[in-house]
């Protein structure tokens, strides 16, 4: 019989004030060692205010925008959010990293948030009789 794994979703709020404040490459979420994402993305939680632009990639080591590329945040709504591309990360024996990396940043933002998410598939060894939660089974 075939064991089945439940997917499950990881978020993390970044604010374009704190978080968001420069270019370069900022964690979001940690994605436990022997998983897959199979996909992620964001939403915009509150509007960017005080920056005309802020452009920013999601992704990972070896690729920062396997998931988002080029998403300017400037003039989205609350509710906007960024679909995921077709990417696939596979992580191997240690845990590996989903990234926000900012492009580009004209002015100071004041304000803007936004929620980034994962959808990972854990593809590790399924637990034994032996190690069976007996709680879940009462």
């Amino acid at each position: 019989m075939a064991a089945i794994r439940t997917p499950y979703v990881l978020e993390a709020t970044l604010t374009a004030v704190d978080d968001m404040d420069s270019t370069g490459t900022k964690t979001a979420i940690t994605i436990p060692a022997y998983s897959q994402v199979i996909a992620a993305g964001v939403e915009v939680t509150e509007a960017l205010a005080g920056a005309t632009a802020l452009t920013f990639d999601v992704g990972y080591g070896t690729d920062d925008d396997e998931f988002v590329a080029g998403y300017a945040m400037a003039g989205k709504a609350v509710g906007a959010v960024a679909p995921s591309l077709a990417g696939i990360m596979t992580v191997g024996s240690s845990t590996d990293t989903v990234d926000v990396t900012v492009d580009t940043l004209t002015g100071t933002a004041t304000a803007g948030k936004i929620r980034v998410w994962a959808v990972v598939v854990p593809v590790d060894g399924v637990p034994g009789a032996d190690e069976v939660d007996r709680d879940a089974l009462a």
